[in-house]
């Protein structure tokens, strides 16, 4: 009883569904590319972290061994005032091998707002990170979208191919009854055959399309699980102008330009501070000195504010001012550019979206007239009234009524989440998703 409960939790195992949303989650998990992507925002936070100690003090420790020609003397002579005979005399100030060890302090106290404006770039750049994550995973998303429901539409497909590959047999076995019974003539048989053979073909390249698509779908999830959300269209949509507007604020292409005219703007104030005094405040101490007279006489520890200012450099301040506001200017062209072209794939997509979710339910009409058209068609053949080729025709535009109405709301789910994605609301296509009736 044990190995047969064990042996139906492997078989269900193998059949378990999972939902779109569910599937997002897989990718989201286990995708390399967004992990690479999340590595990179958190590489840009420690940066910017590690940035923030511009503002301190830098503090070194350094030591100096000095060997010189021969030891600092002097060398003088001492008059005797008894004898008024003069001695020479030799003092030694230092030794030949000289040791020193100091502790020393640099503070930047005024840079011309450079050290401000290095902060900016650090902190636009974990935000062009952000962004750029946001986008693998956009990208990532569209394909899971494209992916999960190729599988739905190309199961829909071959279960079609198969059902009317059975009619088509039912349909072969009839038409060599009525010839047995002389009700129809060897053509038709033929005919019949010619069509079974047929779908059969047509079933098999079915079977091998859908294995096709739940191999890449299983490759992007990283599981073996089918979906279980169905296709869906659905009327409940805003307004094209307020898709306009969330892609504008929203839009994560437009976010990695915004932090790129950070940057740029930053890289502006550092070279204007080029033309500022740098102030620096400074202070050494000393550890440790040998026991020479010159070296006794050395201050324990100074400390002062030092001055700076350039006033000629061999690069031209006002040029590379000047090259930094170009790339200003070009960051906000693009963006612009951007903006106007968003706007027009927005519309594009947007009445694609429409004009698929019409076709649909134009198709719906249509399906239903292939529908009772193959079911009459079907009862006159078996009575004799009609021929194989006209049943075969009605099933062709059965089948054909079915895979464009597929069609149709596939194209209405890819367009919604190209807009889901544009306006950066990947959540708005789950939300439509979970109110909308699945297509059977």
């Amino acid at each position: 009883m044990k190995n047969i409960l064990i042996s139906l939790c492997l078989v269900s195992s193998l059949y378990a569904g999972i939902s779109i949303e569910k599937a997002w989650g897989e990718v989201e998990l286990k995708n390399s590319g967004v992990k690479a992507d999340i590595n990179d925002v958190k590489r840009a936070k420690l940066k910017q972290e590690s940035a923030k100690s511009m503002y301190l003090p830098s503090i070194s420790l350094s030591g100096s061994y000095t060997h010189l020609s021969e030891p600092i003397k002097i060398e003088d002579e001492l008059t005797l005032p008894i004898s008024n005979v003069a001695l020479p005399i030799e003092i030694d100030l230092s030794k030949q091998d000289t040791f020193l060890a100091n502790l020393n302090l640099l503070w930047p106290l005024y840079t011309g707002g450079k050290i401000d404006a290095a902060q900016d770039i650090y902190a636009a750049e974990v935000s062009e990170a952000k962004a750029k994550k946001e986008m693998k995973k956009d990208t990532e998303f569209l394909k899971l979208v494209k992916y999960y429901y190729g599988v739905v539409v190309a199961k829909s497909l071959y279960e079609t191919r198969f059902e009317a590959q059975k009619a088509l047999s039912l349909h072969y076995e009839n038409a060599k009854r009525l010839k047995e019974q002389g009700q129809i003539a060897s053509v038709e048989l033929l005919n019949a055959q010619v069509k079974y053979d047929a779908a059969k073909i047509e079933t098999t390249k079915a079977k091998h399309k859908l294995d096709i698509a739940s191999s890449a779908l299983n490759l992007l999830i990283k599981s073996s699980l089918t979906p279980i959300s169905k296709l869906f269209v659905n009327s409940n949509l805003r307004d094209e102008s307020y898709y306009k507007n969330e892609t504008k604020e929203n839009y994560q292409g437009l976010k990695i330009l915004d932090a790129k005219q950070r940057q740029s703007d930053s890289l502006i104030s550092i070279k204007k501070a080029a033309w500022h005094p740098k102030v620096i405040g400074y202070a050494n101490y000393n550890i440790y000195k040998d026991d020479s007279i010159l070296m006794q006489t050395l201050p324990k520890w100074v400390a002062g504010v030092r001055v700076s200012i350039d006033i000629l450099k061999r690069k031209d301040r006002s040029q590379e001012i000047e090259i930094a506001k170009l790339l200003n200017s070009k960051v906000k062209h693009l963006k612009d550019e951007a903006i106007e072209n968003l706007s027009l794939l927005v519309e594009k997509t947007y009445k694609e979206m429409l004009s698929s979710y019409e076709e649909f339910n134009s198709l719906s009409s249509s399906l239903a007239l292939a529908k009772e058209n193959y079911r009459l068609r079907n009862i006159s053949f078996n009575e004799g009234l009609s021929t194989s080729v006209e049943l075969v025709d009605a099933e062709m535009f059965l089948m054909g009524a079915r895979t464009k109405r597929l069609n149709a709301a596939y194209s209405f789910v890819q367009k919604l989440s190209q807009l889901s994605v544009l306006s950066g609301d990947r959540d708005m296509f789950f939300e439509i998703e979970k109110m909308s009736e699945g297509i059977e």
